[in-house]
């Protein structure tokens, strides 16, 4: 199980287990509530059977030894539903199933405060015992009342039952819900890192190389006496590829910058032939020292575009670097713009059909020998690439071996 879902489990269980403590407290303020109100109910009806049952009795004035036989009477026809009525202790009547006999001594004190209430279960079903007494000629009649509630303690279980099971339902739910927002939310910054990841692992195989043989013509020079020819291949190698790691190092930070999440950029309204004579200054130099030469196309007068200068400016050095790698001297590298897009062309060899993807992973280059030869780095396609995901645009290579190849930032929502 992943991190993530591990963080979306353990938040559904915290988020089940509140719920459930909440539920169950809401369910048994409501059992109280409701056994509350069917015993106060149930007392206020007692409490009239037994006026009426008084009243019966004073109109008879009963003065003789048969009173406990009329009172029997008297109590059967005024309160019969699973009613006892009792005298010291002695049962004299019992129209319900259960006997009351073990608590009456208790009960017959208790009594005295008029009608009382217990709960009870007796044989798995649960019983509200209502009691209180009558005073006859000197005597002292306990009385009784069962009242099967068994409904609300069963009403309660299905209540807690089905509450368990919609909660159950809602917190899985509420799991696979909170795993997919946790994803979205963290599906880009995974991507950075496992990015950067292969960025870091494919730098560390880059710099082995040099690094050894910078290592070794070190240990050559401290260790063994060469002529002067020697030495200065040495240096010249050692010089060469410092400098190679040196601009490994920059492009990579670059790059890493560029694959962050918070990532901003600073547009500004820019005219595309200012961006064009900056990239020439910035790229003659080293074109004359290939013997290549660098033309405009396209109809880029006087359009401007909203855009990050910088960035849009190390695009096209990018694209005509590797443009520089790919063409033999005496040939020509187009910078062209229009309404639509910015692109660079060139006349040099081109790129396999089934490569133009790959190209545009860091590192990655199609002839290899070649590249390493010049210099190139696999690097500046994959931040081409980023610079056009920061500015919302795509971009598209199309190319044909022996040919050439055109590279295009086509503008998507960076427009005027």
């Amino acid at each position: 199980m992943d991190m993530i879902k591990k963080i979306a489990v353990t938040a559904s269980a915290m988020l089940f287990i509140l719920t459930q403590l909440f539920s169950f407290y809401i369910i048994y303020s409501s059992h109280k509530e409701k056994l509350e109100l069917v015993k106060q109910e149930g007392e206020k009806r007692i409490e009239s059977e037994r006026k009426n049952l008084n009243l019966r009795l004073n109109k008879l004035d009963i003065k003789n030894n048969f009173s406990d036989y009329i009172v029997v009477q008297c109590f059967r026809n005024e309160m019969p539903e699973d009613s006892a009525l009792y005298k010291d202790g002695e049962e004299l009547y019992n129209g319900s199933r259960y006997q009351f006999d073990l608590n009456i001594n208790r009960m017959d004190g208790d009594a005295q405060r008029g009608i009382n209430c217990i709960s009870k279960k007796v044989n798995g079903t649960y019983i509200l015992v209502y009691y209180g007494n009558l005073e006859r000629n000197g005597n002292n009649y306990v009385f009784f009342r069962a009242k099967d509630i068994s409904y609300l303690y069963e009403d309660s279980r299905r209540l807690v039952f089905k509450e368990l099971l919609i909660s159950f339902l809602i917190s899985g739910f509420a799991a696979l819900l909170l795993s997919a927002m946790i994803k979205k939310i963290t599906r880009p910054l995974e991507t950075t890192n496992e990015t950067q990841r292969q960025l870091i692992g494919s730098m560390s195989h880059e710099l082995k190389t040099p690094l050894t043989a910078i290592k070794g013509y070190s240990e050559l020079l401290l260790k063994v006496k060469l002529t002067e020819e020697q030495t200065e291949k040495a240096m010249n190698y050692i010089y060469t590829e410092s400098g190679r790691m040196s601009r490994l190092s920059e492009k990579m930070m670059e790059l890493t910058k560029l694959y962050e999440s918070e990532c901003s950029i600073a547009l500004e309204e820019v005219e595309i032939e200012e961006i064009f004579n900056e990239v020439e200054d910035c790229v003659k130099q080293i074109l004359s020292e290939k013997n290549l030469k660098l033309m405009y196309e396209g109809n880029y007068q006087g359009i401007s575009k909203r855009l990050d200068k910088d960035l849009t400016i190390s695009f096209l050095i990018n694209l005509i670097n590797n443009s520089m790698t790919a063409s033999k001297g005496g040939c020509c590298i187009y910078l062209g713009a229009d309404e639509t897009a910015l692109w660079v062309r060139d006349e040099g060899a081109g790129i396999p059909e089934k490569e133009i993807d790959k190209v545009r992973k860091a590192f990655y280059r199609v002839d290899k020998s070649r590249s390493r030869k010049s210099g190139n780095m696999g690097l500046g396609l994959a931040l081409c690439e980023q610079i056009a995901k920061v500015h919302h645009a795509d971009m598209r290579i199309e190319s044909k071996l022996g040919v050439g190849t055109k590279i295009s930032l086509l503008y998507r929502t960076f427009t005027n």
